[in-house]
């Protein structure tokens, strides 16, 4: 029997190689008049701000650019973009890059429509106005920020990673060009793209998961373990980059209907206490995760043994759950993720607060083991190790 559930549209995809140079005109046909773009300064040095800018100087569209965005973006860098924003008389949000500029794209829109500090909205469906029309162009194969309803951001005073979520802030518009993958360095390519695989992982085996989500999930995983790889050794492969683009958009429809779970709650403290970047930590702590998680779904872990490539005809079902996490390790090897938390900058000091706001998270509560705040600190523990 299958439980009833929502699927949650996403905005118009366009996937081209080359369909950056469209910009102008998908803003033009929304009616933009002048657009605030948000981008971050590896985007502006890599020549791909000048090349959206380009198009929208063709079709004549007044623009103001704002390439403040940091790494796990700050509320204090969301505030200015607004004010940036208002102060330039804007109508229409551009985010162009990776999941910071996305997001943060999406949480200057909160703040243009809705009234007062942003810290409101925080949490689930408490945004209460559309935000202006949004182009998100990814410019990374990870976050799948481009087709969710959410907006992830960092509290500074309180050291916490944390999101908003509301179908009021899904952009109109993703455009999907593989071509901007090509600029990106290796490590980067391994962060995100693991970060991809994560959201795919985490939404097939969700106790949310729907026929529709998994579909997606699993497609996606095995593109990741197809692609990462080749892309990671040799990033000016243009096919690659296309398998990555489309993979890293199917997790996020994925994930964004059949929702995260335990490595995301745990993953987001690390980006709140320590910066480190989120597709970093989600790798880290996966191989960890799964291996706690795999007997609550070993069925679904045989699946995604077999989608990563593993042979396991003959192979007993545990024994097929356990190729699928030995699986996983073995890529975060080849593409050169560290080895633990601690050569990603993080402090085990932290373990205790950590595993608190990661149970807070409730996260857990869509991994298909239950868990307590004593599991989740084994966890972080095996990740320092």
């Amino acid at each position: 029997m299958i439980k009833a559930f929502q699927f949650l549209a996403s905005p118009r995809l366009r996937f081209q190689s080359g369909c950056l140079q469209v910009l102008g005109e998908e803003v033009k046909s929304l009616g933009g008049k002048k657009i605030f773009l948000v981008t971050d300064r590896g985007v502006k040095s890599s020549g791909l701000l000048d090349r959206a800018i380009q198009s929208l100087e063709k079709e004549k569209i007044s623009y103001t650019a704002f390439d403040e965005v940091e790494p796990n973006p700050s509320i204090q860098t969301i505030e200015k973009g607004f004010i940036r924003f208002k102060e330039n008389g804007c109508d229409f949000l551009v985010g162009l890059g990776g999941g910071s500029p996305m997001d943060t794209a999406k949480a200057i829109g909160v703040q243009v429509t809705n009234p007062g500090p942003l810290l409101n909205y925080e949490g689930l469906d408490k945004v209460v106005n559309p935000i202006p029309p949004l182009i998100a162009i990814p410019t990374t194969a990870g976050t799948g920020s481009e087709v969710t309803a959410a907006s992830v951001f960092t509290d500074r005073a309180r050291k916490f990673k944390t999101f908003l979520r509301s179908t009021y802030i899904v952009p109109k518009v993703a455009l999907l060009d593989p071509q901007l993958l090509l600029t990106l360095p290796p490590p980067i390519l391994a962060s995100t793209g693991m970060d991809a695989f994560t959201h795919a992982y985490e939404s097939f085996v969700s106790t949310n998961t729907n026929p529709v989500s998994q579909a997606l999930a699993i497609d996606a995983i095995r593109l990741i373990s197809q692609n990462l790889r080749r892309f990671y050794a040799y990033p000016e492969n243009l096919e690659a980059a296309e398998a990555m683009m489309i993979a890293s958009t199917m997790a996020g429809l994925a994930f964004a209907s059949g929702r995260t779970g335990i490595v995301h709650g745990m993953a987001h403290p690390l980006g709140g206490h320590y910066d480190v970047p989120h597709g970093v930590a989600n790798a880290i702590l996966l191989p960890h995760c799964m291996e706690f998680t795999r007997m609550g779904v070993p069925e679904l872990f045989r699946r995604i043994a077999e989608a990563m490539g593993e042979d396991i005809r003959g192979v007993s079902l545990d024994g097929a759950s356990k190729k699928a996490v030995e699986a996983v390790r073995n890529l975060l090897s080849d593409i050169g993720i560290p080895k633990n938390l601690r050569e990603a900058g993080a402090g085990k000091e932290g373990i205790e607060v950590m595993a608190q706001e990661a149970i807070q998270s409730k996260l857990q509560l869509n991994t298909p083991r239950k868990m307590t705040v004593e599991d989740v600190k084994v966890l972080y523990e095996k990740a320092f190790a």
